[in-house]
């Protein structure tokens, strides 16, 4: 058991090979699942001027949206905005408009995009300082959400963001970062593959958590800094399957097109690398039920900390699509069953309703 209880999500790219309109009904048919499932939340990943296959949510907020109406009660996370390509004003009406759709269930994650750095010129923005942009992005969303004026005029949104000003998360990749998280009142959402667990993102959390402890939120706006508190996400592979070895010969495939990627991160050579090297190189979680729950146990970056337990749908889709199969929505839900069924109770984990 842990020691105190934690919230189960998932984290999905939205792959697909369908068309536009059949991709938006997979989606909303993923989250309904999920929802039936007993699942707290859903992370959809922003993926910008990338082929359908790669991900299929460039504009988030607007795929949420029937998604949304066709839900009751699971969470809908952004994981995440790429705040400075993005006007933070239009942003937040955009966001409340879809947190009042969804009966204030929207979690909204902001992050500098270090993935599109390559993209920023065809949005027209300056990559020298893609920090700063975040920041200063940053400072007119809070404002925005506060009610605060905005840009120096009497303007301001007519329409209370307090709620989902509570609910904003920031992907910090160092420790100042997570400090500034801290500082600005925002959760910390972390789980990229390659970044370790324990030489990096224990001291990533540890940043976090000290920077609320002495300081707390001290650079958001009067008006909601009483209201915040710290909020930690992990994202992680996890795959449950009958033995450790069926479970291993299942992710032969996944394991092994990550070898060279997880090699080029360590500056190695992939040949060096060991399974468990690869194992631990992706945050992966495998075997049986009980293996999987003793290796989230186990990872240095999660219990008891943790607020949210995130499991990625690309890898139970991987999984089918080396066997021949394409990238589904059944694919995916039968492999979050196994974790909301099998592996997640086992740490004291119990079904919403």
């Amino acid at each position: 058991m842990t020691a105190k209880p934690f919230r189960l999500g998932f984290f999905t790219h939205a792959n697909t090979a369908s068309p536009p309109a059949e991709a938006n009904e997979e989606l909303i048919r993923l989250f309904v699942g999920a929802e039936e499932l007993g699942y707290d939340i859903g992370f959809l990943a922003q993926h910008l001027l990338v082929r359908p296959e790669l991900g299929s949510a460039p504009s988030p907020l607007v795929s949420f949206a029937p998604v949304a109406v066709h839900t009751h009660r699971i969470g809908l996370g952004v994981a995440v905005v790429t705040l400075p390509l993005t006007e933070p004003l239009q942003l937040a009406q955009d966001a409340l408009t879809l947190d009042a759709i969804a009966g204030g269930r929207l979690q909204l994650g902001l992050g500098t995009g270090a993935a599109n750095i390559d993209k920023y010129a065809a949005y027209g923005v300056d990559a020298s300082d893609p920090g700063k942009l975040f920041d200063d992005h940053l400072g007119v969303l809070l404002d925005a959400l506060s009610g605060r004026p905005l840009r120096g005029t009497d303007q301001r949104i007519h329409a209370d963001g307090t709620g989902l000003a509570q609910r904003l998360w920031r992907t910090p990749g160092s420790p100042e970062s997570a400090r500034r998280a801290a500082r600005t009142g925002l959760g910390a959402l972390f789980g990229t593959a390659t970044l370790d667990a324990k030489t990096v993102q224990r001291p990533i959390i540890d940043a976090y958590l000290d920077e609320w402890r002495t300081v707390g939120p001290v650079e958001a706006p009067s008006e909601i800094a009483p209201l915040l508190t710290p909020r930690l996400g992990g994202i992680r592979n996890i795959y449950a399957g009958a033995s450790r070895a069926g479970a291993l010969d299942d992710l032969n495939r996944f394991l092994e097109s990550s070898r060279k990627r997880i090699a080029d991160v360590r500056g190695v050579s992939a040949d060096d690398l060991t399974l468990d090297d690869i194992i631990a190189g992706v945050n992966l979680k495998t075997g049986s039920a009980q293996d999987a729950a003793e290796g989230l146990r186990a990872d240095a970056a999660l219990l008891p900390e943790v607020d949210y337990i995130i499991a990625v749908t690309g890898l139970l889709e991987a999984v089918e699509v080396g066997r021949g199969h394409r990238h589904t929505v059944d694919v995916a839900l039968r492999g979050l069953e196994r974790i909301a069924r099998d592996t997640a109770p086992l740490l004291g984990w119990t079904p919403a309703t």
